[in-house]
């Protein structure tokens, strides 16, 4: 699809660009005749006249074609003077003309074009000196001086401008950078906490729905074991509102002082076993080495691998049993295995795989490595490893 093209309006307040060039061009010209007109002429020389007086219009009309056409300018500035001399004209501001428009050449393209503008100029003013046979080849030695600061200055408005302009595209790279980083950062955050309510959420939703399942199943046969579920869905649902209360605290205002309890670890996995047994899960713990010393988000990490991994066998799984490892061995860091003897559920065959999708986020953004796959025998496997000191 082709849109058309719209001409933005020009904002209010804002001068037209032509209007300082013809304000130069008109002061220039102004000065330019009335400075002339009281320059006498010389003894040899030549009053000015209708000629003389055009060629002031000329020179100071090219002074506003300096900022946009420079050499135009030179040329138009070139041919002024030449005439003038060859006029014997009194010497008078029009040279100041020669020097400006080579200060804009050199301003507005690169100083090999106004090297070689000023030796055009410097040719034709010596060629028309000699050519009169006058005595104003002086003046054209002179200008060789004055050409070259004027070439300089013009360096110098370049180089300033060059600066200005790369300050002003680093500050712009800058703010798009900013953006940038504080999009990825929402974004991380963002899936921070997706991860956290899933693996928080899903894994009591799973002990909800299986107590809830067996205590309508009991019921009216035995009221006992229906209470007995009731009382660990109510304390389960009670965990998880209080983790997620934890974390939605953490998208309140920053001035805001919220309670926040710390983030589960590796000290809460025996806890974390011991509840699953509430749904009819019975897993067992082996934890092999000594205490483990890790960074508090490793350890986080560890039990949301832990709490996922049992989640997904209570809701996929018709295993009754589940095996949890914690390994830790000097020098080859830490080690999570949680594994069923399965086989699936025929409604768990085709999992999302968004969990499993998330902890290997969480695992590998931490430095650890993350497998998750079935057994030979028909069970399911996760393991995440943390090499070295996590």
């Amino acid at each position: 699809m082709t849109y058309p093209q719209v001409t933005a309006p020009q904002p209010k307040g804002r001068t037209p660009g032509w209007l300082p060039d013809t304000v130069a061009g008109g002061v220039t010209t102004l000065l330019l005749l009335v400075i002339t007109a009281h320059v006498p002429p010389g003894p040899h020389g030549r009053a000015t006249d209708v000629l003389g007086y055009a060629l002031l219009l000329a020179a100071g009309g090219a002074m506003g074609l300096v900022r946009r056409q420079p050499r135009t300018a030179v040329a138009v500035t070139t041919a002024a003077l030449c005439v003038e001399l060859v006029r014997n004209y009194p010497n008078g501001p029009m040279w100041a003309t020669g020097w400006i428009s080579l200060a804009g050449l050199s301003w507005q393209t690169s100083r090999r074009t106004a090297l070689a503008g000023s030796a055009g100029m410097l040719a034709a003013l010596s060629v028309c000196a000699l050519a009169t046979g006058s005595d104003g080849l002086f003046l054209p030695l002179i200008f060789i001086g004055w050409s070259a600061a004027a070439i300089l200055s013009g360096d110098a408005l370049r180089d300033r401008r060059r600066r200005i302009r790369e300050l002003q595209e680093r500050a712009r790279f800058l703010e798009q950078t900013r953006e940038e980083v504080a999009l990825r950062r929402v974004a991380e955050e963002r899936l921070r906490i997706a991860r956290d309510l899933h693996d928080s959420v899903a894994h009591a939703i799973a002990t909800i729905n299986v107590q809830a399942g067996a205590a309508a199943h009991v019921l009216d046969r035995q009221p006992e074991a229906a209470g007995a579920a009731l009382v660990a869905i109510q304390r389960t649902s009670s965990e998880v509102l209080d983790e997620l209360g934890a974390m939605l605290s953490v998208l309140r205002d920053e001035n805001q002082q919220a309670d926040r309890a710390p983030a589960p670890g590796i000290g809460q996995i025996p806890r974390l076993v011991d509840s699953v047994g509430a749904s009819g899960l019975k897993a067992e713990l082996i934890d092999e080495g000594p205490a483990p010393d890790v960074s508090p988000v490793v350890s986080t990490a560890a039990f949301r691998v832990v709490q996922e991994s049992l989640t997904n066998i209570i809701r996929h799984s018709r295993a009754r049993e589940a095996r949890v490892e914690v390994v830790t061995t000097a020098g080859s860091g830490l080690t999570i295995l949680v594994s069923d003897a399965g086989p699936a559920t025929v409604a768990g065959t085709g999992g999302s795989g968004v969990g499993l999708r998330g902890l290997h986020e969480r695992v590998t953004s931490t430095g650890g490595t993350f497998e998750a796959g079935r057994l030979p025998d028909g069970g399911f496997r996760v393991r995440a490893h943390w090499a070295g000191r996590p």
